[in-house]
């Protein structure tokens, strides 16, 4: 018994070492096999009638009830369907098999028709889009399903089915915008006889009046090739969605595109066709007027992220909506400052046909066709009121040239479409978050004046104040434009200016050198007058003379034992104590400079403020 299991071990090695490790798919190999080409997308067209009598008896091991071998040449996305029928629908049990989905990432077995995975496995890089790449399919009788790669002993998905079906018909589809190439009934690695190669038989598609009809429109036709030299296309755009990078001025819009245009050559008579008014037909099958923006941030085509497909009347009248997104440029030079986060903008997107031999001549259609088609694309809204307008603009021909040799014209070029939107943000967040702290700011700087003056709590609040202000600056350019200056910028550092100032004229007033210029006569001068005291607010004094010598006597009231308080003239003063407060110069012109200081300082911050909104 050890025997044979040695010896069975020995045969599989030699066959895995010297059949399978050597096998290259070879072009004499691709010769043998059979081409099916894809091209329109995730979708099965056709569809191969598995022949069994040839799979019996070209099938490598005895337990196999279907046995494929294939080579697949694409970028991603190969996919194989396996059936008991032709045409299977969504609710018919089926095989699929997805070899390199998710961009060339993964492979995964379906038990129907796009869902039900039952095994699913990271194989990146599994295809190539330069060579062909072999692979094989075994289902045994079992239920034991297989897939792998030619030349490698262990399969990419094994599972265990206990309910297997009986393959009669597969079929091949790729991805939107993937074109692959299956070579199907290729000779298992090893088969030299070029005799022995399966032979599946296409099944023949029972077309309907419409099929009959599309396959009527398309036979010969370029589709690639304007229908005329000069096409007359309305385009119209509906605004779904709306982004403005400030910081980057960047703006990403979402367009719902509405395109409709006349081709004479696909009108058709609907009595010919079973009463047939109208039709589909999928991107690539029909010319249809591609464009580009010209402003954009890169040069990609106005293209769609969805394969929607063209609508077509009997008269020939085609439409074609789609959804995509644009990135452009939006800058405004006009001024250095702006009213960020209350600000505007101006934006403007140019639409204009992609190929330079085409004359399309534009036009914009009625709100009512638009919202026709575009009803169904929801619109988000965000920070941003919009305000949009559409218009047309002629190409002014630069020079003359000859037209098909005739005595010469204008070069007519085509038209572009230009798209002018204002942007208005809706700044009651903004609003909150950052004039409510500049007015709180504000409001207690001014109120500052109004207390008791050469205190150091005064001092501590204007360096709290000017530390906050100072760490909301650090972190400003995270939040506002770059390129520009936003007023409320000048607001924060005016109130830090003026916080700045008021702190240092405070902090220099309490100092000694403060106190003697203070105590100078003329400003001891100024500070008594009643006027003076009246327009800041200061609170009276009396003076009394006191005559010390018989120099410094007053003949004048020499008999005047009255006691009565009048100004001084001549002679020493002596000030007198009056309602109970000593008389200080220095905190009387920290008053004053208080109050002048309060008047400057709300005149400012009004102008600023008034000048902003």
């Amino acid at each position: 018994m050890i025997r044979k299991i040695v010896t069975v071990v020995i045969i599989f090695w030699i066959y895995t070492a010297v059949v399978v490790a050597n096998y290259t798919f070879s072009y004499d190999i691709a010769k043998r096999c059979r081409e099916h080409i894809c091209q329109h997308g995730y979708s099965y067209d056709t569809y191969y009638r598995v022949d069994s009598s040839d799979r019996r008896r070209l099938k490598s091991e005895p337990e196999l009830a279907f046995e494929m071998h294939l080579a697949i040449l694409a970028s991603s996305n190969g996919h194989i369907l396996l059936s008991t029928v032709a045409q299977p629908t969504t609710s018919d049990p089926v095989y699929e098999i997805v070899i390199g989905g998710g961009g060339n990432k993964f492979t995964e077995l379906r038990r129907n028709f796009r869902r039900n995975a039952r095994a699913s496995y990271k194989t990146i890089g599994i295809l190539s889009p330069i060579e062909f790449r072999a692979f094989y399919i075994k289902i045994s009788e079992d239920g034991l399903i297989e897939f792998g790669k030619e030349g490698e002993p262990l399969p990419v998905i094994s599972y265990y089915d206990v309910d297997p079906l009986p393959i009669k018909y597969f079929s091949f589809a790729a991805w939107n915008g993937v074109e692959a190439k299956f070579l199907y009934d290729c000779p298992a690695p090893g088969d030299n006889d070029t005799t022995t190669t399966p032979h599946s038989e296409e099944v023949e598609h029972k077309q309907s009046n419409s099929d009959s009809l599309r396959t009527t429109l398309l036979m010969g036709r370029m589709p690639h090739l304007a229908p005329s030299q000069n096409m007359n296309v309305k385009l119209g755009i509906k605004i779904t969605s709306l982004r403005y990078n400030a910081l980057d001025a960047k703006l990403t819009t979402g367009l719902a595109v509405f395109m409709s245009w006349v081709d004479n050559s696909m009108a058709w008579d609907p009595s010919k066709f079973n009463g047939t008014t109208s039709l589909s037909f999928r991107q690539g099958q029909i010319w249809r007027p591609t464009f580009f923006v010209f402003n954009s941030d890169d040069l990609g085509m106005l293209d769609a992220k969805n394969p929607d497909l063209i609508w077509m009347v009997n008269s020939g009248e085609a439409v074609f909506h789609f959804q995509t997104t644009l990135y452009t440029w939006c800058f405004d030079y006009s001024t250095t400052l702006n009213r960020w986060p209350r600000d505007e903008y101006q934006c403007a997107i140019a639409i204009q046909p992609w190929e330079t031999h085409e004359r399309i001549f534009l036009s914009v259609p009625t709100k009512e066709e638009v919202e026709g088609f575009t009803d169904i694309d929801d619109v988000i809204q965000n920070e941003w009121e919009i305000d949009v307008k559409q218009y047309i603009v002629s190409q002014v021909p630069k020079s003359k040239s000859f037209v098909n040799g005739s005595g010469g014209g204008l070069d007519v070029k085509s038209e572009k479409l230009h798209i002018k939107i204002n942007l208005k943000r809706r700044a009651t967040s903004y609003n909150i978050v950052f004039y409510t702290p500049l007015l709180v700011l504000v409001l207690f700087v001014l109120l500052s004046f109004w207390t008791e003056p050469l205190k150091m709590d005064r001092v501590w609040f204007y360096a709290g104040c000017t530390i906050v202000i100072c760490l909301g600056l650090c972190y400003v350019d995270y939040l506002i434009p770059c390129h520009t200056i936003p007023t409320i910028l000048v607001l924060y550092t005016a109130v830090l200016i003026g916080v700045l100032i008021a702190l240092i004229v405070h902090v220099l007033l309490m100092t000694a050198m403060a106190e003697k210029i203070c105590q100078k006569p003329f400003i001891n001068t100024i500070l008594i007058q009643r006027w003076f005291r009246g327009l800041f607010c200061l609170s009276e004094i009396k003076m009394c003379r006191i005559y010390q010598t018989i120099n410094e006597r007053n003949p004048i009231a020499d008999d005047d034992d009255s006691g009565v308080c009048i100004a001084p003239r001549l002679g020493n003063v002596e000030e007198m104590e009056s309602d109970n407060a000593e008389y200080n110069e220095r905190r009387d012109v920290a008053q004053v400079l208080d109050k002048i200081l309060f008047f400057v300082y709300s005149i400012t911050f009004a102008v600023l403020l008034g000048l902003h909104f």
